[in-house]
């Protein structure tokens, strides 16, 4: 959770400067997606026990919509904890009892960083700043800001 912490923080002194929106919004996606991974692996029993690192659900892992090995290749992947947007919606699908609900309380059921003309992107970091509105940069940090605050609260 530290790191999600260190993300935000740096992206909020980028965020004053319109030259440095795109790292900005780069970091706010990331201290994001750190506090996602942190409830994910703290509260809601994903491990992180692959040789490659990448967090991952067993409950989605291990219940494959069909048991051939295309579908449990595809339940696989659909586990692993990668990048946002789609982290977002791993939460809401994964957030459970009594932490869970002070999460979901906390946290939007329409995820901030997939807007169909604006979707945050973690190539995004090689966009020049200019392409990057302060709009989208309050957004994203606001929306940090929300997921690590109910990080806080439940724990």
């Amino acid at each position: 959770m530290e790191a999600g912490h260190c993300h935000y923080n740096a992206a909020t002194q980028l965020a004053k400067s319109s030259q440095h929106f795109g790292p900005a919004d780069h970091l706010a996606g990331i201290a994001a997606e750190c506090a996602i991974k942190a409830m994910l692996l703290d509260f809601f029993g994903s491990v992180q026990d692959t040789p490659d690192g990448i967090p991952y659900s067993p409950t989605i892992r291990n219940n494959p919509a069909a048991p051939s090995n295309t579908q449990i290749q595809k339940a696989r992947k659909a586990s692993e904890h990668g990048h946002l947007p789609h982290v977002w919606e791993q939460l809401l699908l994964l957030a459970h009892g009594h932490r869970g609900a002070t999460v979901l309380a906390q946290v939007s059921q329409q995820n901030p960083f997939r807007e169909s003309t604006d979707e945050w992107d973690v190539a995004h970091r090689y966009r020049d700043s200019g392409q990057i509105s302060e709009q989208r940069v309050k957004r994203h940090l606001a929306a940090a800001r929300t997921v690590i605050a109910a990080y806080q609260q439940a724990k």
